[in-house]
Order: C-alpha cells, then structure tokens, then sequence
C-alpha cells in the first residue's frame, strides 16, 4: 500500500466522514459512509489524482485499503498511457 497515496485518501475520508481515526480494513460503511459521501469523494479522489474511477471501480471500494489500491492501479494505468516513447 503506498504510503504517500495512504496519507492523502486517509485524510480525505476521515475529513468527510468525521472521524478521527480510520483503520485500513474496516469497511467504510461502518463509519457511516453513504453513497452520496462516495460519490463525493469519489470526484474529489479523481480530481486531486487525475484519475478516473469508473462506477465499478467505486462500489469495489470497500476499505481504505481497497480505495488505495485501486488510486494505485489507476495511477499505474494513466502513467502507462503516457506520452512516453515506445
């Protein structure tokens, strides 16, 4: 799990959601994450990593763990459509 990645998403949710705290493997829903607070931090993970998530990507998001892996894995994908040489 990538630390840096950790520390932005951690922070995020535990703005949104208000709490102090958030254990990596707890399921967000437990600290009373709705779909509206998703959705919003869905657009606001996109918009702060210039990723897109698409609504599949989203409800497989259960954990903060889950949510870093998948900003992870979106992260890789972008960088490997980059402008690069071949």
């Amino acid at each position: 799990m990538n630390p840096d990645i950790l520390q932005v998403v951690d922070e995020l949710f535990r703005r949104r959601l208000q709490v102090s705290e958030l254990d990596p493997d707890v399921p967000l829903v437990d600290y009373g994450l709705d779909s509206i607070r998703s959705i919003d931090c869905v657009v606001e993970m996109e918009s702060v990593f210039d990723v897109n998530i698409s609504d599949e990507q989203a409800a497989s998001m259960r954990t903060l763990r889950e949510v870093v892996d998948q900003i992870t894995a979106s992260l890789a994908v972008r960088a490997g459509q980059g402008g690069g040489a071949a």
